[in-house]
């Protein structure tokens, strides 16, 4: 957390950049490289080619990812305001929209402690729908959590432009609590409504488990054969053929390896929830809810999920969805669904989709047809 000049206070969660930790792959690299090129015998010589151009690939993607300006994730309290910044700006609220503010403790120790925001008056929804409600009509600022040593200084920044701070820890949800006729003060921790009991959370950008391991075991069968010919075979073309051909099912391996698991990563995970309350789109960057009332029809063409609104006047109230909309009025997610998660969605819509809700699921393609 920093404080610059004029009582303004980051909160930061910006990724650095991975500059030690590919230097570091690098010189590895070109370690098993100088043992390819010094190698007299073949075995080394071709360890060396391999496990260099692997590490060489690994430290050149870092370097990559390095020279991009990272994406910032930050939580900024100055004395405009309160805003949330993933990349660019995605909400701001004035102090005098807000009659008082929090800080929590999470019953979930992994995420620390969090700000809940009370709003002032009426009508504060319609306005910073990336926010997310809880009880009591107060709203939680999601996606960053606040350490120990900062959630004090957060509390006195809050405290001295609204006048209102919360020092406790929240033992029990809200609902366990009997109801009391007078809110209280202090603003109480509840999980959002849209964490409904039987969600189905589906994994958008997710890899077929049963094809990646076929993959692995015929890549390293090729590779065992491969090593076989090249340590035992004749010296000549057809050596050189196995030895090239081996670097190209390694490195391709790799590729295959790496890309999975970065997709399983916090960084490139996207994920699709379905819950009795709408349809959730939670990526590391972006954050989409959608309730049923406000769709009246579902589709998946070419596994992309669009859908239609119930109401003319959609756009008007939600103007944070308009680069989703189509030129035929249907609003688009913005990626399409791998063919694991296509299936997993077929399987689990209909046990959440209401009744007013009308779905169109995808028509199979059948050969031979005119």
């Amino acid at each position: 957390m920093t404080e610059p000049a004029g009582g303004r206070i980051v909160v930061s969660r910006t990724a650095g950049r991975p500059w030690i930790l590919a230097v570091v792959l690098l010189v590895v690299a070109s370690g098993f490289l100088w043992m390819a090129l010094a190698a007299t015998q073949e075995s080394p010589r071709v360890a060396g080619w391999v496990f260099g151009g692997g590490f060489g690939l690994l430290g050149l993607n870092l370097v990559r990812r390095s020279v991009r300006r990272p994406v910032r994730d930050e939580l900024v309290l100055d004395p405009a305001g309160i805003s949330r910044v993933i990349g660019r700006v995605v909400w701001t609220v004035r102090w005098d929209e807000l009659r008082a503010a929090s800080v929590v403790e999470s019953p979930r120790k992994s995420e620390g402690h969090q700000v809940v925001l009370s709003p002032a008056r009426d009508g504060f929804e319609s306005r910073h729908r990336s926010l997310v409600r809880i009880g009591g009509g107060d709203f939680l600022v999601a996606g960053i959590g606040l350490y120990d040593r900062e959630a004090p200084r957060v509390r006195e920044v809050l405290a001295r432009h609204i006048g209102a701070t919360v020092d406790r820890v929240v033992e029990a949800p809200v609902l366990m609590r009997p109801p009391s006729p007078v809110r209280d003060a202090v603003p109480s921790w509840m999980p959002p409504p849209l964490e409904a009991t039987g969600s189905v959370t589906i994994h958008v950008n997710a890899w077929n488990r049963a094809l990646l391991r076929w993959g692995r075991l015929c890549a390293l069968m090729v590779e065992l054969g491969l090593g076989a010919a090249i340590e035992f075979g004749p010296r000549n073309g057809i050596r050189t053929a196995c030895l090239v051909v081996f670097a190209v099912v390694f490195a391709g391996a790799t590729w295959l390896e790496i890309a999975e698991r970065q997709s399983r990563s916090r960084k490139f995970r996207v994920t699709l929830e379905l819950s009795a309350a709408g349809i959730r789109w939670v990526s590391r960057y972006r954050r989409i809810e959608v309730a049923w009332p406000e769709i009246a029809e579902l589709r998946t063409p070419a596994r992309l999920v669009e859908f239609r609104p119930a109401s003319d006047g959609f756009p008007l109230d939600r103007p944070d969805l308009h680069p989703l909309r189509q030129a035929d009025g249907w609003y688009r997610f913005p990626r399409a669904l791998s063919a694991t998660a296509a299936r997993e969605f077929d399987e689990h819509i209909r046990e959440v989709l209401p009744g007013g809700v009308a779905w169109a699921p995808p028509t199979p393609i059948t050969r031979g047809a005119t």
